[in-house]
């Protein structure tokens, strides 16, 4: 009898963090469906370091995607599918298109993948073989586990390969993300570094992509003052690259009550601390989605952004969202808000302190 050939799925969603690491669930489940599979992952180059601390992917790519705002991509990125095509070319039964974009579609036709999978939208569904319509009121972990369901298909799932996926999206089940040695370390070390915090400490996140969605720093200094006076700890505050300023200005409001960690740690390291905290307090972002994926304990300021499609993707009892209910939110536009208020809108600097340390109230009892 000839051996079944293992199949060979590759993954494109070249995007930001947040939108990346709610593709990983469709990963697990395509995973669980096709324990045999062989699973590669696109990404663009500021994202790239999620792939390898993913066991279900087997082989991560990196290229310099264009941004969606620009109509053409130059020379430059021409040479980029070229290459990376000619590497793909053959290595792949199937691709799953994740973000519908014109420079994923154009890098798996030229790679040849026979079987490219995607939203139904113009400029992208002349490069599919097999469509389906993109259903925005879902929740995006959702939108990316349909079409690996449909890739599923495409590749004769088992019965029990589709049962699986099916409970992987029933049960909300944790993605498997593992930090390096060297990156547990570091969380290890930042907590002898602030003792006051405590060993399974509280952690801020205050900063994202958009600064539309941020909450003022501020109150982020006067929620450090009230955690240190109701629990006695040290509020920790990370910041990814370029948030900097946005962390010493926590750090500041805090007057004591904050430790900075500015742009020392990598998505793994911070993966790492999430797991040893007793609760992380966010705002709508990549790295929030991160705390969900490592099983931490969640509160989440939500304004422009649709908290029913960006929610942590993790059991509803690991979370709460926090927001203020005005007629204009969620518009679910961080470039051009409906109320014209670019920065600080309304939706945001209506969360108060006392909200915020109601829920984190509700999530430490627990």
């Amino acid at each position: 009898m000839t051996a079944r050939v293992a199949e060979r799925i590759l993954i494109c969603r070249p995007d930001h963090l947040g939108d990346v690491l709610l593709t990983l669930p469709a990963v697990a489940a395509l995973r669980a469906a096709f324990p045999g599979a062989y699973i590669g992952l696109v990404l663009d180059c500021s994202t790239a370091d999620v792939a390898s601390r993913c066991p279900d992917v087997d082989e991560g790519f990196a290229l310099p995607f264009p941004p969606l705002t620009h109509r053409e991509a130059g020379a430059d990125w021409a040479r980029e599918v070229t290459g990376t095509a000619s590497v793909l070319r053959g290595r792949y039964d199937l691709v799953i298109l994740a973000r519908q974009d014109p420079w994923s579609a154009q890098l798996a036709a030229a790679a040849d993948i026979p079987v490219r999978v995607g939203y139904a939208m113009p400029g992208t569904e002349c490069f599919l073989t097999h469509a389906i319509p993109l259903r925005e009121e879902l929740h995006a972990a959702v939108q990316t586990l349909r079409l690996a369901q449909e890739a599923a298909r495409c590749l004769g799932v088992s019965p029990a390969g589709e049962a699986a996926m099916t409970e992987s999206l029933r049960s909300l089940a944790q993605v498997r993300f593992v930090p390096t040695a060297d990156e547990e370390a570091l969380a290890e070390h930042v907590l002898s570094e602030a003792p006051s915090a405590g060993a399974r400490p509280i952690v801020f996140q205050p900063g994202s992509g958009w600064p539309l969605k941020n909450w003022a720093a501020e109150q982020w200094g006067a929620l450090g003052t009230e955690i240190r006076r109701r629990w006695g700890v040290t509020a920790l505050v990370p910041g990814g690259p370029g948030e900097s300023a946005l962390v010493r200005a926590v750090v500041e409001s805090g007057k004591g009550s904050c430790f900075g960690l500015a742009e020392r740690l990598s998505v793994g390291a911070l993966a790492a601390l999430y797991r040893r905290s007793s609760l992380v307090i966010g705002i709508d972002s990549g790295a929030l989605h991160l705390a969900a994926l490592v099983g931490a304990r969640i509160i989440g300021l939500y304004g422009p952004g649709d908290h029913l499609r960006w929610h942590p993707w993790c059991p509803p009892q690991r979370y709460r969202i926090v927001r203020v209910a005005l007629p204009c939110s969620p518009c679910d536009c961080i470039f051009d808000p409906p109320c014209g208020i670019g920065l600080d809108p309304p939706c945001m600097t209506g969360i108060t302190v006392e909200a915020v340390l109601h829920a984190a109230a509700d999530m430490l009892s627990q």
